[in-house]
């Protein structure tokens, strides 16, 4: 267990102190595994709200495709066919580089929630 902070860490240290106090614990041990505990859970919600924001963009690439393929019998028989199916086509390119793009966040994502529960295994000396 750490001595208690003096006035001048306290006054020097808020943030800390805060954490202290949050973890219920003057040792740093305990602080840091909150703050680890914290941003662990903070980076599993981002992935999985990342995932289901993914995983409805792959849904929306699909449908896109089917209508495309769909319209590519019969728009170009009619006047704004050809430009609608366009529209559709470079809408479709983008969401494909979204998708790609989240993709990579999401793995990145992945990549720090490991740390972080490396960081927790240090703290909580497993």
């Amino acid at each position: 267990m750490a001595s208690p902070s003096t006035p001048y860490a306290t006054a020097r240290t808020p943030k800390f102190q805060q954490l202290k106090q949050m973890a219920g614990s003057d040792d740093l041990d305990d602080v840091f595994n909150l703050l680890f505990s914290q941003q662990y859970t903070e980076i599993e919600e981002l992935i999985m709200g990342l995932g289901e924001k993914r995983d409805h963009l792959a849904k929306e690439i699909r449908r896109l495709e089917n209508l495309i393929e769909e319209g590519e019998g019969f728009c170009p028989f009619h006047d704004e066919g050809v430009d609608g199916l366009q529209f559709m086509k470079e809408t479709l390119e983008t969401n494909k580089k979204l998708l790609v793009g989240l993709t990579r966040v999401i793995d990145l994502a992945r990549e720090g929630r490991e740390e972080k529960k490396h960081r927790l295994a240090w703290f909580q000396k497993v």
